[in-house]
């Protein structure tokens, strides 16, 4: 059974006890440096954002803040409070969106200054977003609703309803996808029709997800497995099996899928061709969450060098490393 969107606010409260991380009985190179580096943050960060000037934005739920940290810097140089539980970001038009599940809000940043410019409500707990098609694309799960907004007026130019329990939304070439959590689903939105078609069943806890070559990888994680869906059709095309609770994932520069598993957490490379794990990396020794939060993912840089950035609610910090070969 699922947790509901309310369980899962009072409980990011909640701290987690370090532990080390099961073992992969998959087929994988190991890569497990020791320590990672990462960047110590506020507390209880969960989306991650990367700037198009190469600086990458942190969402801290548990500090109600959004720090940057800037190109080849180890450090943030710039703090925005964001009331009311922010959980998500998404850099596009010259800002940093953010949503506040408990503020029922969009907060707009200016990426440059990290002024606030505006706020929008968007009904109860906002948590996916995503930039697309000229807009800005929100996800409030306990409204049941997808918030198209336009950002050259900051309005919302139109709601489409969905069931309640929907979290994320990625955009693809053709399409706006969301992942319905509570009913194991993956919305397809048209967004010039703005009309919603649903996948049916296709896994235990789908959450987050990326567009690669005419399929949408979705992450599972009570089902412990990627999943990839033809990207009109939404049938179901592969799985590949992940232990440690799968929670986001990122195609990389070279046409690669970076999934974070929440065990470690552990960074995981996928062929998505051969749909084989390539390279699991152990960055932490953090328990998996157990839905009471999650971990998010950002790609910074290009073919020649990109860095994973990953974040660990429980222990307060954003690991970087290289994309693994």
């Amino acid at each position: 059974m699922h947790r509901s969107a309310v369980v899962l606010v009072l409980l990011l409260v909640a701290t987690g006890c370090g532990s080390s991380p099961d073992e992969s009985g998959s087929t994988t190179v190991a890569a497990s440096p020791s320590p990672s580096p990462f960047v110590q943050v506020h507390t209880g960060p969960v989306g991650l954002t990367a700037g198009g000037d190469g600086s990458v934005w942190v969402v801290g739920a548990r500090s109600d803040t959004v720090v940057r940290i800037p190109a080849g810097a180890t450090e943030p140089d710039l703090t925005v409070d964001v009331a009311g539980t922010p959980l998500r970001a998404t850099a596009a038009y010259g800002s940093v969106w953010v949503t506040s599940f408990e503020g029922r809000r969009l907060v707009r940043i200016d990426a440059e200054t990290g002024a606030v410019v505006a706020s929008l409500r968007t009904g109860a707990g906002p948590e996916g977003v995503a930039a697309g098609f000229g807009s800005v694309w929100v996800v409030a799960q306990d409204a049941g609703k997808l918030l198209r907004v336009d950002p050259a007026t900051d309005t919302v130019r139109s709601e489409l309803p969905l069931e309640v329990g929907a979290r994320l939304v990625a955009a693809g070439p053709d399409a706006m996808y969301v992942a319905h959590y509570a009913d194991d689903a993956v919305l397809r939105v048209d967004p010039d029709t703005e009309e919603v078609t649903s996948s049916g069943d296709v896994c235990d806890g789908p959450q987050a997800m990326a567009v690669l070559d005419g399929r949408v990888w979705v992450t599972c994680t009570l089902s412990d497995e990627l999943v990839a869906l033809d990207a009109t059709t939404l049938s179901k095309v592969a799985s590949v099996p992940i232990e440690g609770s799968p929670d986001s994932v990122a195609a990389t520069a070279d046409g690669r899928l970076a999934v974070v598993a929440e065990q470690g957490p552990t960074l995981v490379m996928v062929d998505p061709a051969t749909t084989a794990v390539t390279v699991s990396t152990v960055l932490g020794t953090e328990r998996a969450l157990g839905d009471r939060a999650n971990l998010d993912l950002a790609l910074r840089g290009g073919p020649e060098h990109q860095e994973a950035w990953v974040g660990s609610f429980n222990a307060d910090r954003v690991y970087h490393v290289p994309v693994p070969g």
